[in-house]
């Protein structure tokens, strides 16, 4: 019977493991006490035989033959060969666990394609599962012994229900030397052939997928088969068997306590009873015991598989499966969260856990560093050497793209995407570029509010107190004039030059109105090419360090 133990493990606890080591059946104590007992009985024998029964001149002869093998022990390889032989006997066991064979598919399968409520079609799906069933059961009655004891021979399986009277006598019709256990398989694709046929089955797709689960189904047991026909080569087990019980037997002699005065190896404390080897010797005889008790898992053992359990369950669920269960969906209605967020429910104790747990990937989270405002995408070029080739980059087409970065995108304290000198670096490039711009503007309003100021000191004079009136301005020739910065510049000049200068002054000043709008319409262009000439001066620094590849951040034609 398999020992269940999940409850007992299902939470971590400091105590959680140390429960298991009360349990009995199917425990490590249980696999070793009989050849722990012997052990102990024989090196409590043999003490007493040393300490009482032999001379001095013997004791001496027998303190040699204690060194000499505890010295030279360790000459058998035992975690070698035992770390091999258990790897190899549970990737055995779990495989036939995986292939052990259930039946649900099958019956999942027939009950879906297999169509019809009237009393035929129930018996097609009803003796298409009992067919497969009966296959399982007359492969476990050749490996199990449980199973053969529960079914010693064909009529029991005739009276359990397995076999019709008729079948039976179908079944031993055939007389030959090998097993049968191909006949319920093939009796039951001949009837998905028939129910097929007669339209009981509506396509040769839904047929095709009976019997595929059939055919899988199927396989799995033969490969059980095969395991039990062609096991682990028996040099195998007789050598780990053979060293481990050698080694322990050696250890009977090796790890006796020498009590001469004399004896070069005399022992510092006298325990009598030998605790570090009774250690040892339940941990490597219990680890063979493991791969004695997962050798053949279809054995009688405390842990190996329950077979007749196994077969219960089988015929039980799939006749529900393809017979009560058949075509019976409840009715279709609207779900309690029609129309509604979804809002699953806890129980009042589960709903007090305030850990939020989400199924996500374990860098989605991961934000952009805090003032990224955009990526620039390039295409990556490909180098040879360091050099690209001349005869391809010619026609060779680059694509840039520039893509907005949103404010929830990035993340102030990681920086985990970009590199943080090179984001440093462009950044202090663009401020510096900023600086420079806001300082050319500063001083191009300084110049146009002095020219501003010179005007209203020249409208000002008291050779004019009025500028709209023409009449005693005298005729100057329709010259340009040259535009003067200094003060002292206009007091060489007449009223009606000062006029001319201020026209033209407005008309700059008008012309240095629009430049100022140009250049703030295109700021952003000025920051991006600022950003790029950052990033360029970067792979210059890249490519002075690495000469075997340079990278081309910008659209060129070469």
């Amino acid at each position: 019977m398999t020992i269940n133990y999940n409850l007992a493990v299902s939470t971590s606890r400091p105590w959680t493991l140390f429960k298991l080591l009360l349990k009995w059946r199917g425990s490590i104590w249980k696999s070793v006490i009989m050849e722990l007992s012997v052990w102990l009985i024989l090196y409590a024998t043999i003490s007493v035989a040393y300490r009482c029964a032999l001379n001095p001149q013997q004791q001496r002869v027998f303190e040699r033959v204690v060194e000499y093998l505890d010295a030279r022990l360790d000459y058998i390889p035992l975690n070698f060969m035992l770390g091999f032989f258990v790897t190899i006997i549970v990737n055995r066991w779990t495989y036939l666990y995986q292939i052990i064979g259930f039946i649900d598919n099958i019956g999942l399968m027939v009950a879906e394609y297999v169509r019809g409520r009237s009393e035929q079609c129930r018996m097609y799906r009803r003796t298409i599962l009992r067919y497969c069933e009966l296959a399982q059961v007359l492969v476990f009655r050749d490996i199990s012994m449980r199973t053969r004891r529960r079914f010693p021979t064909i009529d029991t399986v005739v009276a359990a229900g397995f076999m019709m009277p008729h079948e039976k006598d179908r079944f031993d019709e055939i007389e030959y030397k090998y097993s049968k256990y191909w006949m319920p398989f093939q009796w039951a694709l001949a009837l998905t052939y028939d129910a097929r046929k007669k339209g009981i089955i509506e396509s040769d797709f839904f047929q095709i997928s009976v019997t595929q689960e059939i055919k899988q189904f199927r396989t799995g047991l033969a490969w059980i088969c095969n395991y039990d026909w062609v096991p682990i080569p028996i040099m195998y087990p007789q050598l780990v068997c053979l060293a481990v019980h050698t080694y322990f037997l050696v250890c009977i002699l090796s790890r006796q306590y020498i009590i001469s005065e004399h004896a070069a190896n005399k022992t510092e404390i006298d325990l009598y009873f030998p605790i570090m080897s009774v250690l040892q010797f339940i941990f490597y005889m219990g680890w063979m015991k493991v791969a004695e008790a997962m050798l053949n898992p279809f054995g009688e053992d405390d842990d190996d598989f329950e077979t007749n359990a196994l077969i219960d369950r089988n015929i039980t669920m799939g006749l529900m499966i393809v017979d009560q269960g058949y075509n019976r969906p409840p009715d279709l209605g609207r779900d309690p969260f029609w129309g509604e967020e979804v809002d699953p429910l806890y129980s009042e104790e589960t709903a007090k856990d305030s850990r939020e747990i989400r199924m996500e990937g374990s860098v989605s989270q991961v934000k952009l560093p805090e003032g990224t405002s955009q990526i620039r995408m390039v295409s990556k070029v490909e180098s040879v050497n360091g050099l690209i080739n001349s005869a391809s980059s010619s026609s060779l087409r680059k694509r840039v793209s520039i893509v907005s970065v949103k404010r929830d995108e990035t993340r102030e304290s990681r920086r985990s995407i970009a590199s943080f000198d090179a984001i440093k670096n462009i950044k202090s490039k663009i401020e510096r570029s900023v600086s420079k711009t806001r300082l050319d503007e500063r001083s191009k309003a300084f110049s146009t509010s002095n020219l501003e100021n010179m005007n209203e000191n020249a409208f000002s004079s008291d050779d004019c107190e009025d500028p709209d009136v023409p009449s005693n301005i005298p005729s100057t020739p329709s010259t340009p004039t040259k535009r003067t910065m200094s003060s002292t510049n206009l007091k060489g000049h007449s009223f009606a030059h000062h006029v001319l200068e201020n026209v033209e002054e407005d008309e700059e000043s008008d012309d240095d109105d629009e430049k100022k709008k140009r250049t703030s319409a295109h700021t952003d262009d000025h920051k991006l090419s600022e950003l790029e000439e950052g990033r360029k001066e970067i792979e210059d620094d890249v490519q002075a360090k690495r000469t075997s590849e340079f990278f081309i951040g910008s659209d060129h034609k070469s």
